[in-house]
Formats: C-alpha cells, sequence, structure tokens
C-alpha cells in the first residue's frame, strides 16, 4: 500500500516541477492541493508541504519533491515502530 502512496506522491512532485507551477491563476494552489493529497495520506505530517509556501515565484520549489521526502519518512516512521 505504501508504494502506491508514493507513485502518487512522485506524480504530484512531478506535475509540480513540470507544468503545476503555469496552470494555476492563484501561486498558492499548487501547494494547497498537494497538501491536501499529503495529508489524506500521511496526516500532520503532511504539513510539512506547506514550507513549499515560501517560493511565492513558484519557480524553485518545484526542485524540492517534499511530497517524496513525505512519503519516505513516513516509511522510515513504519519501519521502525515494526521493530
Amino acid at each position: 500500500m505504501w508504494y502506491l502512496k508514493f507513485l502518487f506522491c512522485v506524480l504530484i512532485d512531478g506535475f509540480d516541477f513540470t507544468i503545476g507551477r503555469f496552470l494555476w491563476a492563484v501561486p498558492l494552489a499548487s501547494e494547497l492541493i498537494g497538501t491536501v493529497f499529503a495529508y489524506c495520506m500521511f496526516g500532520e505530517r503532511a504539513l510539512w508541504y506547506l514550507v513549499e509556501i515560501i517560493d511565492i515565484s513558484e519557480q524553485i520549489d518545484g526542485f524540492l519533491p517534499t511530497a517524496s521526502l513525505i512519503a519516505l519518512a513516513a516509511r522510515n516512521d513504519e519501519k521502525r515502530e515494526e521493530g
């Protein structure tokens, strides 16, 4: 199940990196939508996605795969809890 979540996060980051920053009339829309999707999958940890709001130009934050990093951190915590 985690792999599907990770794949979805990679797709979110790929969209943000390629055309996501050009499609929105509201500059913060992609961050808010990405945060909602990540929150649904990973809970409060996904609020780190909001760090991308710092870049108001929408040009730099695409290079930071935030959703994928959140997914990797969630998997790391799951493995740690398993023992």
